[in-house]
């Protein structure tokens, strides 16, 4: 939990501190568009992937496929909040027409970005775990 969400913070104190300005707003939140569309067709992939892992090993505590798939779906739902926070900035700074937003702006941006990535990472391992099990 602390690298989980210490780090972000630490990143976005050192970039306020710093005086760091992310810029190409529109070309981030470009970015954050696609990886949101792409995240709410895994979360649809998810509800089909705990559908059948339910009908093939039952809604018990022992299925491990069917652990694994609301693991995952609430990874990727938080991710995707994640993303649709971020985006929402970026939309009101694009929107503002602002192509380079200020250090407080960019150092919460900042914290956004690199937890985004964390929990994207966390997702793939959780999906090579998910992997591996159907292996099994």
């Amino acid at each position: 939990m602390v690298f989980f969400y210490g780090t972000p913070l630490v990143l976005g104190g050192i970039g306020t501190t710093l005086s760091w300005k992310i810029g190409g707003v529109g070309n981030i939140l470009a970015a954050f568009a696609i990886l949101a569309g792409l995240l709410f067709n895994l979360l649809v992939l998810l509800f089909d992937v705990a559908a059948k892992a339910a009908q093939v090993g039952g809604p018990s505590s022992q299925n491990v496929r069917l652990k694994l798939a609301k693991q995952l779906q609430a990874n990727v739902t938080y991710a995707l909040l994640t993303a649709l926070t971020a985006a929402g900035i970026l939309g009101v700074a694009s929107g503002m027409g602002m192509e380079q937003v200020n250090r407080w702006l960019s150092g919460i941006l900042l914290v956004l970005l690199a937890h985004f990535t964390l929990t994207l990472l966390m997702i793939m391992r959780r999906i090579r775990s998910a992997f591996l099990n159907s292996l099994v």
